[in-house]
């Protein structure tokens, strides 16, 4: 086997080759040019002469170009077969034959790195034909999953109350939930899980469990916030948490209970259309530390007040320019709500205002809104 490279190969084949050819040619002329001169019968008119060389040189130079057009061929033909082999590749056949290369140099290199290529091809699309099909399956189960979470919802909404919660992703870790209780009362709550995904949809399953349970008990809603951070605190091991607004209403009397967990404080609108935030006292998020003395806070409603509770998903939303939706634009969008608008109509004004907000711009966080009206 030839260790030289493949170039240098070729270059001293085609000077071997032209070097015999000539030597073979100017013998010819040699031994052409002595037999005339030394016969006298042989001897032909200078023109002759010199044509008969010319003719012999000729014949030579078209034996070289077609010897060594062959042998450039038969040397370069490995090239050729490579570059069908890889057209083939180009067109999805990982599998295409290579030629065999007998010498030891760039050319065998070349096809070296070519069969580490296809099989560098066929281990990936099999890695992603695998990964393809985990992936669908994911996101099969999480279509489920996603349908299950928004069927655990109360989407039963009376003339007086709706609501609307559009996640980020599959799943999502906002809440909202509303129970009408014997004796005209009221309980409802909008919450918001620390994270998204997956486990914030598994510790909003959680909340809205023990939402449902601490409304049955009647406790004061300090102690039934307590309750749920308790709960939320004992079966999180990620340090997850929730800010939580829970309130009561008596529709008789129209006097609402309320405690907020860390959450954003929700919109009065009164009766003759001003719009203010409903103080809220400073609580710890639900789930961040056991036994946190909560304290819960009480107001009187006039009849035909519109309280708006919403999740940093509103205030928070981000258009091109990375510029926050706000509590000043959401507030200016309250502010121009008609009286006669339902409460379905008010969660669509809203959320459409902070859609035409961020435009194309991904959401980037759940988001939650519902309002009601005494």
């Amino acid at each position: 086997m030839n260790n030289r490279s493949f170039s240098s190969r070729l270059i001293w084949r085609i000077i071997g080759i032209v070097s015999l050819i000539f030597l073979a040619t100017f013998t010819v002329i040699g031994i052409v040019s002595e037999y005339i001169i030394t016969n006298e019968s042989a001897r032909i008119s200078p023109l002759m002469l010199t044509l008969g060389l010319l003719l012999v040189g000729l014949v030579g130079l078209i034996v070289l170009y077609f010897v060594c057009r062959r042998e450039i061929r038969r040397m370069t033909r490995p090239i050729t077969e490579l570059s069908v082999s890889a057209l083939n590749m180009a067109k999805g056949n990982f599998k295409a034959a290579l030629p065999d290369i007998a010498s030891k140099d760039e050319m065998l290199r070349l096809r070296d790195s070519f069969v580490y290529m296809q099989n560098s091809l066929s281990d990936y699309i099999g890695q992603l034909k695998t990964t393809r099909s985990d992936n669908e399956r994911m996101e099969s189960e999480l279509n489920v999953a996603r349908t299950i979470q928004m069927g655990m919802l109360n989407s039963n909404f009376p003339p007086t109350l709706h609501a609307l919660l559009t996640p980020a992703k599959e799943v999502g870790g906002d809440l909202y939930d509303f129970i009408f209780q014997e004796g005209d009362m009221l309980h409802f709550a909008v919450g918001d899980v620390s994270g998204k995904g997956v486990p914030a949809s598994l510790v909003m399953s959680i909340t809205r469990a023990m939402l449902h349970f601490v409304a049955t008990l009647n406790l004061p809603l300090d102690e039934s916030i307590s309750r749920i951070n308790n709960s939320v605190a004992d079966s999180n091991s990620n340090d997850m948490f929730v800010t939580l607004f829970i309130g009561r209403i008596n529709l008789k009397t129209l006097r609402m209970d309320y405690c907020n967990a860390g959450h954003n404080p929700p919109v009065l609108i009164s009766p003759d259309g001003k719009a203010r935030f409903l103080p809220v006292k400073s609580n710890l998020a639900a789930g961040l530390l056991e036994q946190f003395p909560y304290e819960a806070e009480s107001i009187d409603l006039e009849p035909g007040t519109r309280i708006v509770a919403y999740t940093d998903g509103v205030t928070e939303a981000e258009n091109d320019k990375l510029e926050l939706y706000g509590e000043d634009r959401l507030m200016d969008e309250i502010r121009n709500l008609k009286a006669d608008m339902d409460e379905k109509s008010v969660v669509q004004h809203i959320y459409r205002s902070v859609k035409a907000f961020t435009a194309d711009h991904p959401q980037s966080d759940d988001i939650t809104i519902m309002s009601l009206k005494v």
